[in-house]
């Protein structure tokens, strides 16, 4: 697990800044508060160094 902050929410995902390392089509999951109550995203775009969301990605919520 890696800690990471919630920047945006909406009905279709999730905008996250933290420091890791995941690639676009990566699949995760997003655990809130509940580990029960987890959600499977899949990354679709990730910020790049220099740019206003450097260290910030882009995750679209996936059925289970």
């Amino acid at each position: 697990m890696f800690p990471c902050l919630i920047v945006d929410r909406s009905q279709e995902g999730f905008r996250l800044r933290g420091s890791f390392r995941l690639k676009r089509g990566q699949l995760v999951e997003l655990v809130l508060d509940d580990p029960v109550d987890s959600i499977r995203c899949e990354v679709i775009w990730i910020g790049k160094g220099g740019l206003e969301q450097a260290g910030e990605v882009g995750l679209q919520t996936v059925g289970k």
